[in-house]
């Protein structure tokens, strides 16, 4: 046991002395790629899933969620993909979303993974008033066999609400 570990000692002195300091993972910079035409397809969807919210069309949402979908809520909680349909469906019975209106849109692809968060001004109908809750989504894509899937969401309010 003596002689493993002070073998296992030596190893990893050696190591971290001839690895350069750039090979250690402190070193390494993460870089997001300039990768255009995915930028454009995230945003796309993006613009396709504010409208399916709008037009309550869970079913086709749903397929384009990942099944291990993670969202987290204004409240800091999470919904797994089931919770999170489950809320946009019944918010849909209480609360009638009118318009998700973007800006801003900040798209960062890392290979197959793009990291995409915008503003959105989030018209809805609520107990016969019309409010507008600025917010912004911060959303997490995966491309698996040509086709984008989103992974995680987190909803955070930004400014103050207001009723027309």
């Amino acid at each position: 046991m003596r002689v493993l570990l002070t073998i296992a000692i030596l190893l990893t002195l050696i190591l971290s002395a001839i690895l350069p300091a750039a090979a250690q993972p402190s070193a390494i910079a993460v870089h997001a790629d300039a990768n255009p035409a995915a930028e454009a397809e995230i945003k796309a969807l993006e613009l396709k899933l504010a409208e399916l919210i709008v037009h309550a069309d869970w079913d086709e949402y749903a397929k384009h969620l990942g099944p291990d979908y993670i969202y987290i809520r204004e409240t800091g909680l999470p919904e797994n993909k089931d919770q999170a349909l489950a809320t946009l469906a019944d918010m849909k019975r209480r609360i009638i979303f009118m318009e998700m209106d973007p800006a801003d849109f900040v798209i960062r692809i890392y290979g197959d993974t793009a990291v995409s968060s915008a503003r959105f001004a989030i018209t809805v109908r609520d107990n016969g008033q019309v409010r507008v809750h600025p917010a912004r989504l911060t959303h997490v894509f995966v491309r698996r066999d040509g086709q984008w899937y989103l992974l995680a969401g987190q909803y955070t309010p930004i400014g103050k609400l207001t009723v027309r």
